[in-house]
């Protein structure tokens, strides 16, 4: 019954996986498809969250986040790429350890915390410095308290010098944890992870200021 169970886990995880894959890498990954309603939202700085259809179902969440970035490409490429800073960039990231380097490949520790429930777990990120792309993968042989999450960034240059940032992300999360959060409070969650690139505005927007 157990492995009857993972391996219903292991489809709904590759499903996602294959539907996020097709959302930005393809040929025509630089004209994302956005409604009127879509473009409006980035011009007027928000951030538009597009969820999977599947997400919410037996523990699997993801989908998509976008935001329209008043910084030059290199600018915002740097940013996403200083560890560092998440904890104090995004609100529920508590820490992020990079613990070792091999070329553009790292291996980060993470922790991420909601009131109810955190979770540990560790990735290994990839590094595309030309495309401006940083896919991330969970490595299972580190401790972790959750079964998956694969993802990646990718930034687009935009007129004016500004960037849209698209960040992409499927998480499957034990049952356990979902219990114990509630399905709003898990729903809560994905929203806010999928809100990032609207952080990482907010977060440059304001270092700017402080210049």
């Amino acid at each position: 019954m157990t492995d009857r169970i993972h391996k219903i886990r292991q489809l709904f995880l590759v499903a996602g996986a294959l539907a996020l894959v097709a959302c930005l890498w393809s040929p025509t990954a630089r004209a994302v498809d956005f409604s009127k309603s879509e473009k409006a939202q980035l011009k007027a700085g928000k951030t538009v969250i597009q969820l999977l259809p599947s997400s919410g179902k037996k523990g699997f969440y993801g989908g998509s986040g976008y935001a329209l970035i008043d910084a030059p490409i290199d600018e915002v490429w740097k940013t996403i790429l200083k560890w560092e800073d998440y904890p104090k960039m995004f609100p529920h990231t508590d820490y992020c350890e990079p613990l070792s380097r091999k070329d553009d490949r790292t291996l980060i520790k993470m922790k991420i915390g909601h009131p109810v429930v955190s979770v540990h777990f560790h990735v290994e990120t990839v590094a595309d410095h030309e495309k401006k792309s940083l896919e991330f993968d969970l490595v299972s042989k580190y401790p972790h308290d959750i079964d998956s999450i694969h993802g990646y960034w990718r930034l687009f240059p935009q007129s004016g010098n500004r960037t849209l940032a698209a960040y992409v992300v499927s998480v499957q999360a034990p049952m356990g944890i979902v219990t114990i959060a509630g399905e709003q409070l898990a729903q809560d969650a994905i929203m806010a992870l999928l809100s990032i690139p609207g952080d990482v505005r907010t977060w440059m927007k304001k270092n700017r200021r402080n210049r």
